[in-house]
This record gives structure tokens, C-alpha cells and sequence, in this order.
């Protein structure tokens, strides 16, 4: 139901069943190139999936639910704009839409598997603790109430590791290498190394932006699973990398721990192409450089 690539972690249609379940470290290599080809095309070059346009148009009442289901959409992309289906859904005033979307969320509450919920966590989906269903009961209380006490719990937790996660993020912009090394030495620092803010950027995309060679080697040899991993674009910190000043250094470390010179973006640019086009790297920078 919910899938996502470059980040290791699936959900299958029985997402009840812990044998659907693959463990992150152990994907080959061939499974991570087919999924995230699969990535690619499920997009146009804008970023937008067949949800996104559906989202702008009306429909009857689970017309939306029952498409997300049968597709296997991923609710987690955001397109150039960086927005969810959910958030163009909103902006094309459908709100009925984005409530669809939201009882997705809930159904999956109320099956209890918390791995769907740690995808949609990771990549940065912004609408999970906040939503309820139609008697404004909480996502929180749902799982609860179905006795799915360990996604009770993931889910009680998790404005805490977005907060982390966004205060990681916001070391980096700062140039505190020191804490921003305490945070990642702590139990979750792979998972905050991975996951992704509103932008659709880890940790390492942002480091890279900021030209930051000390913190982006300390990324990578923690974990250099995050080379793999694509913006709202699909582009790899090795395309930002090229579009930068620093880009010898950066692109002799990120080669080093194994970024892929010939990964294509969802435009079909491999990261070679932002060296004689900086334009839309140096447009990144600037947002982060607004957000310090």
C-alpha cells in the first residue's frame, strides 16, 4: 500500500504479515535499482503522480482512498513545489480529497502495522499524529483502541523525532558540527540521517548544500546507504554536489563511498548535467540559506 525507494523500506498489499517485511540492511542491490526505477516512472518530471493530478479534481466519497490502495501510490511524494497530493488537494480547494487521503492514513492506523508508518515518517509526510477520523478521534487513540499498543507508541513518539530530526537539520544550516555529530551518535541517527524534511532533503543533502566537508565524510561513514537516497526530484547529494563551489571535494567523497556518476533525476539528468547548470542547485542553497 504504501511504497517508497531509496530508503530501504517497503510495505507489502498484507501489510499485516511480518514475512512481507524486508529488513533494510539487507536489499540488494538489484532490488534498489529496479525500485527506484520504479520511482522514476511512477512520476512525470515535475514530480507529480497520478495522485497529484487526480487530487485537483473532485470525486465521489473513497474514489481517492481506493485508488491509493489499488495503485499503490506513493501519499509521501512531493512534486517542484514541494507539495503532497494532499497539500494540492487543498490548494485546488477539494478539501474533501485531502480528507480521502487522510482515511487512508487512519485504515492503516487501524490494521496496526507500524512499518507503513515509519515509511510515511522517513520521507517526511506531514500529516500523520494531527489527522482524525469522523468522530475526532485521534490517529493516536485509534491505534489504542485496536490494541496496537506498539504503533501507539511509534506514533506517540514521533513529534519528538521530527523535532530532532529538524533541529539536526538546522545544526548543519548553522555550521554546529559538533552538535550535529552528538545528534547523529545518538540510538536514532541512522534513522535521522535518512529521513527527510518538508523539502523532500536528508541531512546529507543539506550538508552538501551547505558545502560542509567535515560533516558530509562524518555522514557517510555512519551511513553511506544515504547516497542513494533522491530529493522531491529524486536527485542524489552527488547531483547537488556538482551544482556547488566545493564540488572537487565533495564529489571525490561522496564517488569514494560509492555515489553513482549515472543515477538520472526524475528530469533524466544525470548529476554530470548541474556542473555546466548550476542554476537550480544554486537556487537550493538560497532556500537554505533563508531557513538558517
Amino acid at each position: 500500500m504504501v511504497r517508497r525507494t531509496g530508503t530501504g523500506l517497503r510495505s507489502a498489499n498484507n501489510i499485516n504479515g511480518d514475512a512481507d517485511r524486508i529488513d533494510e540492511d539487507h536489499i540488494s542491490n538489484a532490488d534498489e535499482d529496479e525500485e527506484t526505477q520504479a520511482n522514476v516512472d511512477d512520476r512525470d518530471e515535475h514530480g507529480q503522480s497520478m495522485l497529484h493530478f487526480a487530487c485537483a479534481r473532485s470525486h465521489r466519497r473513497g474514489a481517492l482512498m481506493h485508488l491509493i490502495e489499488e495503485s499503490n501510490v506513493d501519499i509521501t511524494y512531493r512534486d517542484e513545489l514541494y507539495r503532497t497530493a494532499r497539500d494540492v488537494s487543498l490548494q485546488a480547494n477539494q478539501p474533501s480529497n485531502a480528507k480521502d487521503i487522510d482515511r487512508y492514513v487512519l485504515s492503516l492506523a487501524v490494521i496496526g502495522d507500524v512499518k507503513p508508518f515509519e515509511i510515511l515518517a522517513v520521507e517526511g509526510y506531514d500529516h500523520i499524529v494531527d489527522i482524525t477520523d469522523d468522530n475526532e478521534l485521534s490517529i493516536v487513540d485509534i491505534a489504542v483502541e485496536r490494541g496496537h499498543e506498539e504503533l501507539a507508541n511509534f506514533l506517540r513518539n514521533l513529534r519528538t523525532l521530527e523535532e530532532l530530526r529538524e533541529e539536526l537539520h538546522q545544526m548543519i544550516r548553522d555550521g554546529n558540527v559538533g552538535r550535529a555529530k552528538e545528534i547523529v551518535a545518538e540510538p536514532n541517527g541512522k534513522w535521522l540521517l535518512k529521513a527527510k524534511n518538508y523539502y523532500g532533503r536528508t541531512a546529507l543533502h543539506i550538508a552538501v548544500l551547505k558545502e560542509n566537508e567535515e560533516v558530509v565524510e562524518h555522514f557517510v561513514n555512519i551511513y553511506p546507504d544515504a547516497l542513494k537516497i533522491g530529493d522531491n526530484l529524486e536527485r542524489t547529494v552527488l547531483h547537488y554536489a556538482m551544482g556547488t563551489n566545493a564540488i572537487e571535494s565533495l564529489s571525490r567523497i561522496l564517488i569514494q563511498k560509492g555515489a553513482k556518476r549515472t543515477t538520472k533525476d526524475l528530469k533524466g539528468r544525470q548529476p554530470s548535467y548541474y556542473f555546466m547548470n548550476k542554476a537550480d542547485i544554486l537556487r537550493l542553497q538560497e532556500e537554505e540559506e533563508e531557513n538558517r
